[in-house]
C-alpha cells in the first residue's frame, strides 16, 4: 500500500470510530437523561471515549506529516453529564463527517483534505474534552454516594 492509500485508509478509519464515539455517546446521554442505569451510561461513555482516542489516532496517523498542531479542547463545565455526552455526541458526529470529506475528496484536493482534516480534529478535540468533563462528573458522583 501506497502513503497515499494508507493516509486515505487512516481517514476512513477515524471517521468510523467518530461515528462509534458519536453513538456511544447519545446512547450514554439518553441514560443520563432518563436518570436511569448510570453505570451503563458510565460503560457507554468509557466505549465512546476509547473510540475518540482511537479516531484522534487514526487521524494523527494520517496527518502526520501536515505539521499543524491540534487545538485544545475547552468546554463549559457547567454542563450536566447528559449535556456533555450530547455535545460530543454530536461534535463525533460532525468530525466523522469532515473526515468522510476529506477521505472523498484525497484524489481531487489536497488543499480540500487539509482543511477538512483539520477541523475534524478540532471537532475531535472539543468532543474529548466534553467527554472528559463527563467522566469527571461520574467518578464525583461516584465518591459522593
Amino acid at each position: 500500500m501506497n502513503t497515499k492509500q494508507g493516509k486515505k485508509v487512516h481517514l476512513d478509519a477515524a471517521a468510523s470510530h467518530h461515528e462509534q464515539a458519536a453513538r456511544f455517546h447519545r446512547e450514554a446521554s439518553q441514560y443520563y437523561e432518563a436518570a436511569k442505569n448510570y453505570d451503563h451510561a458510565a460503560h457507554q461513555a468509557v466505549l465512546a471515549q476509547g473510540h475518540a482516542l482511537y479516531a484522534v489516532e487514526e487521524s494523527n496517523l494520517a496527518a502526520k506529516h501536515s505539521g499543524a498542531p491540534l487545538p485544545a479542547g475547552s468546554v463549559d463545565s457547567g454542563l450536566t453529564a447528559a449535556q456533555h455526552h450530547a455535545a460530543a455526541s454530536e461534535l463525533h458526529g460532525q468530525a466523522a463527517q469532515h473526515l468522510r470529506r476529506a477521505a472523498k475528496v484525497f484524489d481531487e484536493d489536497r488543499s480540500a483534505v487539509a482543511h477538512e482534516t483539520q477541523v475534524g480534529f478540532s471537532l475531535a478535540s472539543r468532543a474529548l474534552a466534553h467527554g472528559n468533563e463527563a467522566a469527571k462528573q461520574y467518578v464525583t458522583s461516584l465518591r459522593e454516594k
